[in-house]
């Protein structure tokens, strides 16, 4: 028989991470009635020699297995009563099992039973403002000099890098240096490229010399150059250059074939149509950021602990995964950015309660606003995807169902439906 609700009370307390802490006390007159529902259970679980199962006296199954255990089985037998009364009462839908805290390990006679269950319990939050910031998009504008610049990366990508046997070092050469510090220490070779990006005070000075000359070059190294033991100083070193590479680029009917295209005209316009699609990308993505940042500031809303931690531990293992694939670990990443562990651990966790919030702000302007996607829609995609892969739209919805991501992927469109309509209220083109 379960406990009486007369012979309870509980106090609910609210904590951090979407969870209440249930504080039970239980009058001590249900002791007995529990220990009776103890035996009970107990009884079909133990044999004690010299007695069939199921049918040992209560005495001498007490006096078996000790007066502790009896009390341990009672206590779980009431909390599991009144968990489920709680639940029932409340109206509350558990996200993970509740756990129970501070089980006493007996009940003593005529002593109130005390203890507490935690419950993580969907947030309720009041969404905040989420329409009318009137953020202004910035002009998207491509110079015929950015054109140029790609252009030019795309010829060199598509040139053959020739030895230089006889002149001497140009604009643009690869060259391959000795260098040799004032007190005869030999330093590391260095491949450098002469495109005025890294070292532009050295490409001015090697400029003009022959395969095996060398000369005396001060050379300020800047505070995050590579090799950390010269980063930040200023040296004058001896700089040998021992190969030339000078790029030979395609001629024109060459490079047109290349790059799939039928005049150099088009092919200007190709590219600089895709420098514009990519900036208009990258402005969507700094104007969602900011209007997110600004619903952010007016809606209270603590997400659920557990998924702020499932979801911290699959951030953090697809960080040290990166680090891995770096050759670094994680103690050289901690003192490169001069933080230590716990800094680094709250971090994490404080960036997957950020994600959390906003899919959940997401969900709920989604549901606001009746935002959905239909099963056409999804269709449609699936019949984009399988084009763009040569496959039929039955072999790729088949893979989809079997790898059980149809659903991310109808979440991931309402998102990006979500992501345009918070855009399209919020959002002021530039005069």
């Amino acid at each position: 028989m379960p406990i009486n609700e007369s012979s309870f009370k509980y106090e609910i307390e609210k904590l951090q991470g979407s969870r209440i802490k249930v504080n039970v006390e239980v009058d001590a007159k249900e002791r007995e009635q529990s220990l009776e529902r103890a035996y009970k259970n107990l009884v079909k679980r133990y044999q004690v020699p010299g007695f069939r199962k199921g049918y040992t006296p209560r005495p001498v199954l007490e006096k078996y297995l000790g007066s502790e255990a009896f009390e341990d089985e009672a206590i779980r037998i009431v909390a599991r009563d009144i968990l489920n009364m709680i639940l029932k009462n409340e109206k509350l839908t558990p996200l993970q099992d509740p756990y129970f805290d501070l089980l006493p390990e007996g009940w003593k006679e005529n002593e109130n039973l005390k203890f507490s269950i935690v419950i993580e319990i969907p947030p309720e939050f009041k969404l905040g403002n989420y329409k009318g910031f009137s953020i202004k998009r910035e002009k998207i504008e491509v110079s015929e000099e950015e054109v140029d610049r790609v252009i030019e990366q795309i010829e060199l990508q598509l040139s053959k890098l020739n030895s230089v046997e006889d002149g001497s070092v140009e604009k643009g050469d690869v060259v391959y240096l000795e260098r040799e510090k004032e007190d005869g220490t030999q330093l590391p070779p260095l491949w450098f490229t002469l495109n005025g990006q890294m070292l532009p005070d050295l490409e001015e000075k090697l400029i003009g010399m022959k395969v095996g000359e060398e000369k005396i070059i001060e050379v300020n190294f800047p505070e995050d150059f590579y090799e950390k033991e010269i980063a930040g100083q200023t040296l004058p070193l001896k700089w040998r250059v021992k190969k030339i590479w000078r790029y030979e680029k395609p001629d024109e009917e060459t490079f047109l074939q290349k790059v799939n295209a039928n005049s150099l005209e088009e092919f200007r316009e190709r590219v600089k149509e895709s420098i514009r699609e990519e900036r208009e990308r990258l402005e969507k993505d700094r104007l969602f950021a900011e209007i997110l940042d600004k619903i952010l500031e007016t809606t209270e809303l603590d997400p659920p602990l557990s998924y702020v931690h499932y979801l911290a531990e699959n951030i953090l293992k697809e960080f040290l995964s990166e680090l891995n694939k770096k050759g670094l670990n994680l103690e050289d990443y901690l003192a490169q950015r001069g933080i230590n562990r716990d800094e680094f651990v709250n971090n994490v966790i404080e960036d997957a309660r950020r994600r959390i919030k906003i899919e959940m702000i997401l969900d709920k302007i989604a549901e606001v606003e009746n935002i959905d996607v239909s099963e056409e829609e999804v269709e449609n995609v699936i019949k984009e995807i399988a084009e763009n892969e040569g496959k039929d739209y039955k072999e790729i919805r088949r893979e989809l169902e079997r790898e059980g991501t149809i659903n991310t992927l109808k979440r991931n469109m309402l998102r990006e439906k979500v992501r345009e309509f918070l855009i399209k209220e919020n959002v002021v083109e530039e005069e």
